[in-house]
């Protein structure tokens, strides 16, 4: 969805609520998303999620919310930023992850190398993580009164 069917559809949703009502905005921030190794206690950075189109939607949705906060359509009252961590087993569950829920993500052959490397350690407590860190706002639709 481009920038202006997200704002369009903050704005829908903030006329179809009753008085009391708010819109949860809830999207990972543009940045690349880490991919990392822990090996028991400890934990190795692999490399980074790519994106085909180099994470765009993120920050149209950032600018999403700006524009309808502009046009007077609803004032955000809170905003939370939290990590939001994807683990899997093995690279392959991994990829079979982005290509059913993050289809424009690929793992590039540099950082699945350094991930089947890290996997091959002889420790047996190891997975792998996806760190995206991840934006909540509330907000509040204006009423004309």
């Amino acid at each position: 969805m481009g920038p202006e069917g997200m704002v369009h559809a903050l704005e829908k949703a903030c006329r179809l609520l009753t008085p009391s009502g708010y819109v949860l905005d809830i999207h990972p921030l543009p940045a690349p998303a880490s991919i990392e190794v822990r090996l028991a206690g400890r934990v190795e950075l692999a490399g980074w999620i790519q994106e085909e189109d180099d994470y765009i939607e993120y920050g149209q949705a950032e600018e999403a919310l700006g524009t309808v906060v502009r046009r007077g359509v609803a004032t955000i009252e809170d905003r939370q930023v939290f990590p939001f961590v994807t683990h899997a087993d093995s690279l392959s569950e991994l990829r079979a992850y982005l290509a059913e829920e993050w289809q424009d993500a690929f793992i590039d052959e540099q950082t699945a190398g350094r991930i089947e490397d890290l996997l091959r350690t002889r420790v047996q407590d190891k997975e792998i993580l996806v760190r995206e860190t991840v934006s909540m706002v509330r907000l509040r639709p204006v009423r004309a009164g």
